[in-house]
């Protein structure tokens, strides 16, 4: 009996075919994981602005990652233990950047690229932790018993009790007493007309002029013009992502300043607010001298962290109490110009002085115009909280 043999030989045609889609799996993956976007928890600003590993200021990235995600994390700015980031990486269509960069133009208002919560109906990307009324209540009602409150609840207890009765900061002496720096360095303001800058991102351009930069020029030249000695450091910390990291490389820039200034005092960190909850232009701003100047407001960090803080924490009740009589001044000089301290538990570089704070100055509703005017009343305002 004649024994049919089969032949083996591999098929080429099916071969290719398979490899093929194996190397186009693999191309779509890379795509997909390359076009995707850190979604911002917290804050840039400005910041902002503001972010991602920026939410607890990035100098504590690393905790709770493996050496090789880190890595990976910096350079292509990715985060797989974020589970928001693995199903966007998968599903772009929610990413937020990706609508952002896509939207036909940043320019008619629409939401920038970070989510953020509102806090008393101002809105900030970093977003504050205050107990409920009723949370407050109940630890008034058993003051005196024996009990653990959290620590947030011991922080805005201590907040009660802080005034701004703080003395003039003498700023007497050789050399610049002020830095103004930008962490969030391209945090741009709203579209306007009769000055239209090309946008990178949604409200963040390459046009310094027209970003928190141009208003910490603005600030520095009214101090200036009130004898204030101040350096601004123009250092563009976004110059490679807004994503993450920021907040090491603005403290980078604050030490070489420190080195080369022993005189510096007070550390002014110049941001943009965003919050997508604000939809009218015109309550963002008051009517100074019949001009419109954007609201702003002054952020303190605590370092408590999500796991325990940082190492080296702020004297937060000190900057909290400077951050407190800027507000008052600013509103007792500008009625309505500054809004409420914000307490936050990053810790935003302000460890580095006890007179250390974050100013978001207008949002994404005001113009850069419009910033740029509240600079001068902030300058005003530094003038008469200081002694020269």
């Amino acid at each position: 009996m004649e024994r049919i043999r089969v032949s083996q030989k591999p098929n080429l045609a099916y071969n290719i075919v398979v490899i093929l889609l194996i190397i186009g799996i693999l191309l779509l993956s890379l795509r997909l994981l390359s076009n995707s976007k850190i979604f911002l928890k917290d804050n840039s600003l400005p910041s902002e602005s503001r972010n991602s590993l920026e939410d607890e200021e990035g100098d504590k990235a690393g905790e709770g990652k493996d050496f090789f995600s880190e890595i990976w994390i910096r350079i292509k700015g990715m985060d797989f233990t974020n589970p928001t980031f693995i199903l966007s990486s998968h599903m772009p269509y929610l990413n937020i950047d990706n609508l952002a960069n896509e939207s036909e133009y940043i320019s008619e208002g629409k939401d920038e690229t970070v989510v953020t919560s509102a806090d008393q109906g101002q809105g900030v990307s970093r977003q504050s932790q205050r107990p409920s009324t009723e949370e407050m209540a109940q630890y008034q009602e058993s003051e005196g018993q024996d009990q653990e409150i959290s620590e947030d609840m011991q922080i805005q207890i201590q907040i009660k009790n802080i005034s701004d009765d703080l003395p003039p900061v003498n700023l007497t002496g050789e050399g610049p007493q002020i830095l103004i720096y930008h962490t969030h360095s391209r945090e741009a303001y709203r579209q306007d007309p009769s000055s239209p800058y090309k946008a990178i991102a949604a409200f963040r351009c390459n046009d310094l002029n027209q970003t928190v930069v141009g208003v910490g020029d603005e600030l520095a030249r009214q101090l200036e013009r009130r004898n204030i000695p101040v350096l601004h450091d123009k250092t563009d910390h976004e110059v490679y992502t807004w994503k993450s990291g920021l907040y090491p490389r603005s403290l980078e820039t604050i030490k070489k300043r420190q080195e080369e200034h022993e005189s510096l005092k007070i550390f002014l960190d110049i941001h943009r607010n965003y919050n997508e909850n604000l939809k009218d232009p015109d309550k963002e701003v008051v009517v100074i001298n019949g001009e419109r100047a954007a609201k702003f407001f002054v952020l303190i960090g605590t370092g408590q962290g999500v796991s325990g803080g940082f190492d080296q924490k702020p004297k937060w009740k000190e900057n909290y109490q400077f951050a407190l009589k800027i507000t008052n001044k600013a509103n007792e000089l500008y009625p309505g110009l500054a809004s409420d301290v914000m307490i936050r538990t990053g810790r935003y570089n302000q460890h580095i002085s006890n007179k250390a704070i974050l100013i978001e100055v207008g949002n994404h509703l005001t113009t850069v115009a419009e910033a740029k005017r509240t600079a001068n009343y902030i300058a005003e305002v530094i003038s008469q909280v200081i002694e020269k």
